[in-house]
């Protein structure tokens, strides 16, 4: 199998994995209508600006990153058929630079569930309450994502190891 057959793989798999982000973009925005229509507790009415931000983030921010994926297969195949070790070398070094933001997302997750517990073991505040419940929904997913990621990302990267080798 041809690296780009293996990078199309690798596209497709970015591609579930936003799909999947943005469908739970769509439905934090549902739930955070849901609570402003029929909530009527202090900490409904709390949470329903941290949730729908969470759904613009997704919506929005996973729906760009789609489009530009949807571009990138065209461009990625043009680059192969033109210079197919030029591709290789520049897809390695992609590979290489993004493989740091897996260990900023467990930070940056570790740090959200310290709050969550923090907000919740020692505080009153429903509106931090709130803030950390999205931070956690956003930590989670990232997590999740991820997780997936970084094994695709992997297996990638080994096979672009073994073209470079050949």
């Amino acid at each position: 199998m041809k690296l780009y057959e293996h990078t199309q793989i690798w596209l497709k798999g970015e591609l579930f994995e936003g799909t999947i982000v943005l469908v739970s973009g769509i439905i934090l925005l549902i739930i955070s209508l849901v609570l402003w229509k029929f909530g009527s507790t202090p900490n409904a009415k709390a949470l329903i600006i941290p949730i729908m931000v969470v759904g613009l983030l997704f919506t929005l921010g996973i729906g760009g990153l789609m489009v530009s994926n949807q571009k990138r297969i065209s461009n990625f195949e043009k680059a192969y058929q033109e210079n197919s070790k030029e591709f290789i070398e520049s897809e390695k070094h992609r590979v290489e630079d993004f493989q740091v933001l897996y260990k900023y997302s467990v930070g940056f997750a570790a740090i959200s569930f310290l709050l969550t517990i923090i907000a919740f073991g020692f505080m009153e505040n429903r509106i931090f309450q709130s803030v950390c419940i999205a931070l956690m929904l956003i930590s989670v997913s990232l997590i999740v994502i991820d997780h997936f990621s970084k094994e695709r990302a992997k297996i990638y990267y080994q096979h672009i190891l073994t073209e470079i080798q050949y």
